[in-house]
C-alpha cells in the first residue's frame, strides 16, 4: 500500500477540475493544492486534524503533507480543485523568499493547511478567479498557460492577504537542497515496511544526520523517525478496517519491530487498541 499519488510534474504542472466526489483516501503529493467549495461541505483531514469547509471556504494544502476527503451529511457537493506545482511559477526575487514561507514551508505542527472561511474572502473576486482559471485550463486557448499563471497569482495574493500566518520580518536563507531532499517523503512510503534508519536516509540526500533532522522537522513540524512511525500506523489502520490480516501479520507488514510494540505504538496514538479499532 501507497500513499504517494504519482503526478506527471514534468509534463503537467497543473491539474484543475471540478469535482462531486465526497471521498478521497488519505494520500499525499509533490503539488500545491487549494480546494475551493461551490456547494455542500466536506470533511477534510490533513496531519491529523481535521475541519468541514462549507459552501464559500478555500483551503490551501502544502505539498507533501498527507491529506483526506471525507463526506458530511450533505448529499450535493461540488468544489473546485487546483493542483500545482509551485516550483514552477515564475516568482519575482523580492518576494520569492516571503512566498515560500506563505505556501511552503509550515511554520509550526498546528498549520497544517490553511483554510480561509467564507466570511473572510473577497467572494466575487475569488468565484470570478476560479471559474476562469478552470475555463482556461479546459479550453487552453492561445496563451493559456500565461493566463493561468495570472490566475493562480490572485489567487495565492488573496490567500496570502487573508491568512492568519504569520510570517517573520527576517525570512530564512533558502537553497536547492531544501527543496531537493523532499524525494526521501516518496522513498520512506514506499520502504516503511523495511527498517529503515535516520543515518542513512540523510546519507542518501547527501546531508549530516543534524542538518537533516533539522530540516525535516522545519518543514515537517515533527522528527523524521516520528514521521516514519505515523505513515506505518496510517497504513496499518487501513488493512485493519478493510483486511481480515492477522494483527501480528499487520505489525510486522507495516514495519514494527513485533506485535506487542505495534499494540503498545498504535494504542498511544488512537487511545484504543488494534483489536478494539477493527471491533
Amino acid at each position: 500500500m501507497q500513499l504517494f499519488e504519482v503526478s506527471d510534474i514534468l509534463n503537467q504542472p497543473y491539474e484543475i477540475y471540478l469535482s462531486e466526489t465526497k471521498e478521497f483516501p488519505l494520500h499525499w503529493h509533490y503539488y500545491s493544492e487549494i480546494l475551493y467549495i461551490k456547494k455542500g461541505s466536506i470533511r477534510i483531514t490533513c496531519n491529523e486534524k481535521s475541519h468541514i469547509l462549507q459552501e464559500g471556504d478555500l483551503c490551501y494544502f502544502y505539498p507533501l503533507q498527507l491529506h483526506e476527503i471525507s463526506p458530511t451529511e450533505d448529499k450535493v457537493v461540488e468544489y473546485t480543485i487546483v493542483k500545482f506545482d509551485f516550483h514552477t511559477l515564475t516568482l519575482p526575487p523580492a518576494h520569492q523568499a516571503k512566498l515560500y514561507d506563505y505556501f511552503i514551508h509550515r511554520l509550526s505542527t498546528d498549520d497544517f493547511c490553511i483554510i480561509i472561511p467564507k466570511d473572510e474572502l473577497s467572494q466575487e473576486p475569488m468565484t470570478t478567479y476560479m471559474k476562469h482559471i478552470l475555463h482556461t485550463y479546459q479550453n487552453r486557448d492561445e496563451f493559456y498557460s500565461l493566463q493561468m499563471q495570472a490566475d493562480l497569482y490572485s489567487i495565492l495574493i488573496e490567500i496570502a492577504k487573508k491568512s492568519k500566518k504569520e510570517i517573520g520580518s527576517v525570512t530564512r536563507h533558502r537553497n536547492d537542497t531544501d527543496f531537493t531532499f523532499h524525494h526521501i517523503l516518496e522513498y520512506i512510503d514506499t520502504h516503511s515496511g523495511e527498517p529503515l534508519e535516520i543515518q542513512a536516509l540523510a546519507a542518501m540526500c547527501h546531508m549530516s544526520y543534524s542538518h537533516f533532522a533539522k530540516l525535516f522537522r522545519e518543514h515537517y513540524g515533527r522528527s523524521c523517525k516520528e514521521y516514519i512511525t505515523y505513515i506505518r500506523l496510517v497504513k496499518a489502520q487501513d488493512l485493519l478496517l478493510h483486511t481480515d490480516y492477522d494483527i501480528n501479520y499487520i505489525a510486522l507488514e507495516t514495519g514494527f519491530f513485533d506485535c506487542s510494540h505495534f499494540i503498545r505504538t498504535y494504542k498511544k496514538w488512537k487511545g484504543l487498541t488494534p483489536k478494539q479499532e477493527r471491533m
